[in-house]
């Protein structure tokens, strides 16, 4: 009890490096600087520094487990109606029906709606990931939707290497796939506030 009462009062005798003539209210969350509690209200418990700082780039782990999840929320759904419909249905072929490709559809709305608010697909919600420029600002739907997605896919249709040259790129320092070289843009992870328990729970 006595070693959190000195810790306490530590931080408060501590000048804000920020805002002179304040005293410090707390510790930054991320390097441990105390701030003042001007420092903490605009920067949800960051320092100045940490708050400005250059996002961290998403862990390759986190990306491949994000893209896993996108795969699967687009394939399975028309897969599964396409068991169905061939159950029901023997003698005609299941995925040639127009019907079986709705879900994928939907999915991909789905997908478009959450990357125009957040830059993050429902694998990178789920991981705490998102895509920003390489500048650091959020990532125009068409940078993604058409440099990011649908370009390599057309690729890879030509060219199956591609795909695998695409994702060697991952290993270099940058963290970059070459569909972001291309686009301009980058993986970071999403603010705290952002992340879902589930992505605290891995990537913290």
């Amino acid at each position: 009890m006595s070693d959190f009462r000195e810790v306490l009062e530590s931080i408060s005798e501590s000048p804000c490096p920020e805002h002179l003539g304040f005293s410090a209210a707390l510790a930054c969350t991320r390097c441990g600087t105390f701030i003042c509690v001007f420092c903490a209200s605009s920067g949800a418990g960051h320092s100045l520094r940490c708050l400005h700082a250059a996002p961290e780039l998403a862990t390759r782990r986190a990306r491949l487990a994000a893209s896993l999840i996108d795969g699967a929320a687009l394939v399975l759904p028309s897969l599964f109606l396409g068991v169905l419909r061939c159950l029901a249905v023997p003698d005609e072929a299941a995925m040639k029906a127009p019907a079986v490709y709705i879900p994928a559809l939907l999915a991909l709305l789905v997908q478009a709606s959450l990357i125009r608010g957040t830059g993050a697909s429902l694998g990178k919600r789920l991981l705490g990931i998102r895509v920003v420029r390489r500048d650091g600002l959020p990532a125009e739907v068409w940078r993604i939707a058409l440099l990011r997605n649908a370009l390599p896919i057309a690729l890879c249709s030509y060219c199956g290497w591609f795909g695998l040259v695409d994702a060697l790129f991952i290993v270099g320092e940058d963290r970059r796939c070459l569909h972001d070289w291309v686009a301009g843009t980058r993986v970071v992870k999403a603010p705290r506030s952002q992340r879902s328990f589930a992505a605290r729970f891995v990537t913290d």
